[in-house]
């Protein structure tokens, strides 16, 4: 038994541990509910498939995505293995998703098919693409960036 009264105590060298950096980090120190979700949400993703890792590992992108029935948004700033999520809209952005909460949320569960382009034949991907061609869902900047928009997909999708 150890006799807590002696004043003495074994002294060994303990070494540093570095702490991994987490995939996800908040530019704010209370990240909004919406912030905290979708960070949570694409760290699991990511985590949970090495498809998915891959594609994160090489994006490098500044995704707005604003939800209009709730007048709120985040940024996700992707650095090749790295994502930041802010509060609102930054400047930069290199494309911006423009949709409702339901819309939104509706996008992490497109399928992903072959050549890791998002399945638009079933019934979530036909909505999403109704929305798309109705103007209830409103990507800036996807022309120009496809390709970067169909990698945030695959990473958003739960899929």
């Amino acid at each position: 038994m150890h006799d807590s009264g002696s004043g003495r105590m074994a002294r060994r060298a303990i070494k540093a541990t570095s702490k991994e950096p987490r995939l996800v980090e908040y530019a704010s120190k209370e990240p909004s509910a919406f912030a905290e979700m979708l960070g949570g949400l694409i760290e699991a993703n990511v985590l949970a498939n090495a498809e998915k890792k891959k594609d994160f590992d090489t994006l490098v992108a500044r995704v707005g995505i604003w939800v209009t029935d709730i007048e709120e948004g985040v940024t996700l700033v992707f650095d090749a293995g790295q994502l930041t999520v802010y509060n609102g809209l930054e400047p930069q952005r290199t494309i911006t998703i423009r949709a409702e909460a339901e819309t939104v949320m509706s996008l992490s569960n497109l399928k992903i098919g072959v050549f890791g382009m998002p399945v638009y034949y079933d019934e979530v991907g036909r909505s999403v693409a109704l929305k798309l061609v109705r103007g209830k869902l409103k990507i800036d900047g996807m022309l120009p960036n496809i390709a970067t928009l169909n990698r945030v997909t695959r990473i958003f999708s739960v899929q």
